[in-house]
């Protein structure tokens, strides 16, 4: 029996180095593992301002065919686009257009079982809702964050109406909606009625074990690695601080304890270091490519994260979760994140919130004083397959396979 055939339209995909492009190589590969043959079309990275990765296309399955569409950006035109889009998803509309011309054209003569697109960038939603009225094809969009709702949106009420509106459009014409917590998806599901409401699902964020190189651990020392960049209020300066109370408290910890920064230049928060004492604590380490990263994640005695996202599960930590490390998550109390750091046995301390931070590397550090594996915080591989990439894109694979069979 052959296998069936989905198109997944998509902006952003390997090698374009963002996190959403990370979740994408690992579900693709799956998928072709469970028998799809995946069409992406997406952009072409070569137009793109964002940072590529070129190596991701080396782990990408081979199966999988990609359609570059054209786009045009660069910082000026990113940055008037994005004035001009006042805030509204679709500023990747010269991207969509263009795309809605290609697919009407090819999918004239190619045939598809099923279509599923993927956020952060909703105009990845547009363009597929403009397939689904010209194809009729099982549709799942797939959300991942929040989109009306989401925590970085603008709230002005005629941007807001904007994006209520298109998100609406597209909830009432999809077939499934897939989130990455049940938290996201209630809280974007809500305000619509049942039979939209009874087409959502969630499936977490995931990693791949194959993709781990082998890394050898730090030789000495309380070595805290965290991956991953900032922005807006999401920020360590809190950490820092904290780091410095803690160090104060505990001074015999001043020659044991580093924290690496993978991914964050040292900038102003390489001077706040100094300011507060704690520069021979930290070491900040400018961007590495992923798969470097993860070898970083290996290294570390346990990784910390830090977010200020209230909604949605932070993509990085199913990427922590299969370095197998122990975690501590620095969230907002009863986030997603916060939630699964501490099904996984992980410490949890609230990211506005200078004492508790402290309090828990008092802990973390005591502990691996007595235990330098730091038992009592780790997690089986059972709990940890949670986040299996096989495991979690499974749920997709089924869905589809579902409304496949709905439509024959």
């Amino acid at each position: 029996m052959p296998n069936k055939r989905l198109l997944i339209v998509s902006f952003i995909f390997p090698p374009q180095l963002l996190a959403r492009s990370l979740q994408l190589l690992k579900t693709a590969n799956a998928l072709a593992k469970l028998g799809w043959d995946i069409t992406v079309y997406t952009a072409d990275y070569r137009l793109l301002k964002y940072k590529c990765d070129e190596s991701l296309l080396e782990k990408l399955d081979p199966s999988v065919k990609i359609i570059p569409g054209y786009t045009f950006e660069n910082w000026l035109l990113a940055n008037l686009t994005a004035s001009l889009s006042l805030g509204m998803p679709d500023d990747k509309y010269l991207w969509r257009y263009r795309g809605e011309k290609y697919l009407k054209e090819f999918l004239k003569t190619e045939k598809f079982d099923a279509l599923a697109s993927f956020g952060l960038q909703w105009s990845s939603h547009l363009l597929a809702e403009e397939v689904k009225k010209f194809t009729n094809l099982p549709w799942l969009a797939h959300f991942s964050d929040p989109w009306v709702e989401n925590d970085y949106h603008h709230r002005i009420w005629p941007i807001s109406a904007v994006n209520r509106a298109q998100e609406r459009s597209v909830a009432a014409l999809a077939d499934r909606l897939c989130f990455t917590t049940e938290k996201t998806q209630e809280l974007v599901l809500k305000k619509y009625p049942p039979e939209i409401q009874k087409k959502g699902m969630s499936v977490p964020h995931c990693f791949a074990p194959e993709l781990y190189p082998e890394a050898e651990p730090f030789e000495e020392g309380l070595h805290l690695v965290h991956v991953g960049s900032f922005y807006g209020k999401h920020n360590p300066v809190n950490f820092l601080k904290a780091v410095s109370a803690f160090l104060e408290k505990q001074p015999r910890f001043k020659k044991i304890l580093q924290c690496h920064f993978v991914g964050l230049g040292q900038g102003k928060y390489g001077s706040l270091a100094e300011e507060l004492g704690v520069g021979e604590n930290l070491e900040f380490i400018p961007k590495v490519p992923y798969f470097e990263s993860l070898g970083w994640m290996k290294r570390a005695t346990a990784l910390f994260s830090i977010d200020v996202v209230k909604n949605s599960l932070l993509s990085k930590l199913p990427d922590y979760v299969g370095a197998g490390r122990p975690l501590f998550a620095i969230s907002d109390e009863g986030s997603p994140t916060w939630t699964y750091v501490e099904k996984l046995h992980g410490l949890t301390a609230r990211q506005s919130d200078v004492e508790d931070i402290a309090e828990k590397l008092e802990r973390l550090a005591l502990s691996w004083e007595k235990d330098s594996a730091l038992t009592e915080f780790r997690y089986s591989v059972e709990e940890a397959s949670f986040f299996d990439s096989l495991n979690t894109t499974k749920q997709l694979s089924e869905a589809l396979e579902e409304l496949t069979r709905k439509e024959s």
